[in-house]
């Protein structure tokens, strides 16, 4: 008989984020970004969705991610390090929600075309310039 292997279950992903000020970092995306973050910097929002904070040893060691050397759409050129994905309706409630609360905003919301549908995205950033963007369909 062949035995057959099963797929390992791997319950979430949370990204390891080095910030300069991990007590700011930590009422920043807890205040303004509306995520749970306990004390051990684990800051999570929705189904899993996240990040672990940790301070960094040194200034230097904060390192949010380049800009691409060449874009294949219409959106900003601008570095990401993170990408949330949503629907078209969600992406707007999210952008209110962050402009309201006064969120560092990378670039407000950008609609286009993709396919049957439009597409809308926006990016905002931490206090270590971290960008993270959230985009959707309808």
């Amino acid at each position: 008989m062949e035995k057959v292997e099963q797929e390992i279950y791997l319950k979430n992903f949370l990204q390891v984020r080095l910030v300069s000020d991990f007590n700011k970092s930590k009422m920043y995306y807890q205040n303004i970004l509306g995520f749970s973050v306990d004390g051990w910097g684990h800051a999570e929002r929705g189904n899993n969705l996240g990040f672990i904070l940790q301070q960094a040893k040194h200034p230097g060691d904060v390192r949010p991610n380049a800009k691409p050397d060449n874009i294949q759409w219409e959106g900003k050129n601008s570095g990401w390090d993170s990408y949330f994905y949503s629907n078209f309706e969600g992406v707007g409630k999210l952008y209110e929600e962050f402009k309201s609360k006064g969120a560092i905003i990378a670039y407000g919301p950008k609609i286009e075309t993709m396919g049957n549908g439009q597409w809308k995205e926006f990016a905002v950033k931490d206090l270590d310039g971290y960008v993270m963007v959230f985009g959707g369909s309808d």
